[in-house]
Order: structure tokens, then sequence, then C-alpha cells
């Protein structure tokens, strides 16, 4: 369980709460400095400090080059997109598309990867005194790229464009 990324997480989501709509025009990637880990559970705005450093259209290539290699100088890197989600099936299948679904939810994700691995945080625009913490890994494309930048060798960062086999990995 990575408690210490969830609490980064945490602590990241509700500063940007107070700024930042769930209609973002790109993906942002944001560096991390923790001052107090213990100061991130009770929410004081010391704990640590967070600095925006780009973003882009593409998440992947905005984790990829140069701004995946600025995110590393952090205690942690974290990605923020906004987009539209939908209910799945039993099957884990999708009949719409989210944007296309007729119960589509606008959304706001965090993920936050640091040493102790990946965990991520969601807000839904209808219902925004809930947030959705989740401190394990998860599964995906953007988890799997944000480890290859933040574990992986900065000199030989692999191309992390998705396909539809998913992403490529690190030899």
């Amino acid at each position: 369980m990575n408690e210490p990324t969830l609490s980064i997480a945490l602590w990241l989501e509700r500063r940007l709460h107070m700024s930042l709509s769930f209609h973002l025009p790109a993906a942002r990637l944001y560096g991390i400095v923790v001052n107090d880990v213990q100061g991130l559970e009770q929410d004081l705005a010391q704990a640590a400090r967070s600095s925006f450093i780009d973003e882009h259209r593409d998440v992947y290539a905005l984790i990829n080059g140069s701004s995946g290699v600025v995110a590393r100088s952090f205690d942690a890197a974290a990605i923020v997109t906004t987009g539209w989600a939908a209910p799945m099936e039993d099957d884990l299948s999708m009949t719409h598309r989210p944007s296309r679904h007729p119960e589509r939810r606008r959304v706001r994700a965090v993920a936050v990867v640091a040493d102790s691995g990946v965990s991520s945080v969601i807000r839904f625009e209808d219902a925004p005194d809930d947030v959705i913490g989740q401190a394990d890994r998860g599964v995906g494309d953007v988890v799997d790229a944000m480890e290859a930048m933040w574990f992986g060798d900065p000199a030989h960062l692999v191309n992390l464009r998705t396909t539809r086999a998913g992403c490529m990995r690190r030899p």
C-alpha cells in the first residue's frame, strides 16, 4: 500500500480543487516537495510545495523526455487530467465511449508517483465534496508510463505512446 503517495495525492488535489476546473485543455505535470509527511495527513498548507512543470494535450508526450526528467528532481510527481468517466459493464467492457455515454460524469484525476509507488485521487464535478482515493497502484497505460518515467533510466526513456496493446515497456 502506498500511504505516503496517497497522502501526497490527496493534499495536492485539495489545493488544486480551489483553483482548477474540471475542463482543462491539457494534462498537467507537477513536482512536489514534501516538507512534513505528518502535516499532509492534517492538511497543512505548508506540509508540501507543488510546482507546475509543464502541460501537453498528450499525457505520454508530457511524461516522456525533458519534463519527465525535471519531475524526477522532486520528492514526487503528479499528472492532473480532466475528462469524462462512465460506468463499465460487469465484464469491465464499455458499451459507449465515456464522452458519449448517457450516464457520463465529468472527472478530474490526480495521479502521483514517488519512491513508494503510484496512487491516485478522483473528484467528480457533480459531487465535488466526494473525493475517491486509491492507494494501490491500479492499472493502465498512464500508471505504466508514470512508473517508467520515475523508476526508469532518464538517459533511456522509452517512447510512451499508447497502442491498442497498451504502453510500451522499458527493456
